[in-house]
């Protein structure tokens, strides 16, 4: 990385960081058990205080459940394109902090649309996903197909060609920061057939492999975090600077943050996927935020461009690596992704 690069991931911790302050376990767990009590009065009270750690643990994992049960059931996995401020507006008209209203004011102007995706920790790998998927279907679209009996299959377009290639080489890669053959080959296999079947994919049709519950689409979100995860692993000494004191290395980073399902991604795995959350009950960002990004563009050589929504009002728009061209654009506010859509 550019020390212009390291000065702009550091800037942008410097700000996340700034912007969300962290909420305090016990709180969460006190809320739980009053709206235990609420639901059930017949049960006599608990007092946190008296709980064990084995108790306040379970505790945690069934109000955690309760959420993720919440959100499957209210959310779809990806939304339709509406307006930035009709999918903004409402939820931020009565935020006293006036920067996020007109910082949604000006993305509005700036982009065409925005599409939600689900709260479920994921949303950063199934935004990039599904965006950078749709751009290659676009893109297919837009070239002209041999003629039948030709002899050529056709490949489709050059980044999906080139694309492909990537992904085959990954398993490899991964092998050789010692993930386990029999582990990844399932998941390998679906994102290389997910991949090959792209130029008979229409527009309509890829919205609804995206959209559909308990299908393949998981598996490939879990290999884009494992693709994250090894991008990490083979060049530590580059990432470790940006994971914080949180960690005892880069590789308790990769096991706790980065590939578990439903856990929030950060920038460093950002970064690792482009070249080549569980942190729903307190959304606090980490160091580890800037490292992800970076490595998820490094892994497939992807760049990616983030807005940021804050408090402030402020334009704030990063591109990951620095200076390239990206054929993704996402909305970051405070423990989020969503999808932008230029004009």
């Amino acid at each position: 990385m550019s020390r212009e690069t390291d000065d702009a991931l550091r800037q942008a911790i410097a700000a996340s960081l700034a912007d969300q302050a962290s909420q305090d376990a016990d709180d969460d767990l006190r809320q739980a058990l009053e709206a235990s009590k609420q639901e059930t009065p017949s049960e006599p009270p608990k007092d946190i205080d008296a709980l064990t750690a084995q108790e306040r643990d379970a505790l945690t994992i069934d109000q955690l459940n309760g959420i993720l049960k919440e959100v499957e059931t209210t959310q779809p996995m990806v939304g339709e394109r509406t307006g930035v401020r009709e999918a903004l507006g409402a939820e931020y008209a009565d935020n006293p902090q006036r920067g996020f209203s007109e910082g949604i004011a000006r993305l509005d102007e700036t982009y065409a649309s925005l599409r939600r995706v689900r709260k479920d920790g994921n949303c950063f790998y199934r935004a990039f996903l599904y965006r950078y998927l749709e751009e290659l279907v676009q893109r297919n679209f837009d070239v002209p197909r041999p003629p039948t009996g030709s002899g050529s299959a056709g490949g489709g377009c050059a980044e999906l060609r080139r694309i492909r290639t990537v992904a085959k080489d990954s398993k490899a890669a991964l092998l050789k920061v010692g993930f386990e053959e029999i582990v990844v080959d399932s998941f390998w296999e679906t994102f290389c057939e997910l991949l090959d079947n792209l130029p008979e994919t229409s527009p309509r049709r890829l919205h609804e492999l995206m959209t559909e519950e308990g299908n393949d689409v998981t598996s490939v979100v879990w290999f884009l975090r494992m693709l994250t995860s090894g991008r990490i692993k083979a060049h530590a000494d580059r990432f470790a600077p940006f994971i914080g004191d949180d960690f005892a290395d880069v590789e308790r980073f990769c096991q706790v943050e980065v590939e578990p399902v439903n856990v929030e991604c950060d920038q460093v795995q950002i970064i690792v996927l482009t070249r080549a959350e569980i942190k729903i009950l307190r959304r606090r960002p980490t160091r580890g935020l800037i490292s992800a990004a970076q490595a998820l563009t490094e892994a497939l050589g992807v760049a990616v461009a983030i807005e940021y929504l804050d408090a402030s009002g402020a334009p704030s728009r990063v591109v990951f690596p620095d200076g390239g061209e990206p054929s993704v654009t996402l909305l970051y506010r405070p423990g989020h992704y969503d999808i932008l859509y230029d004009r």
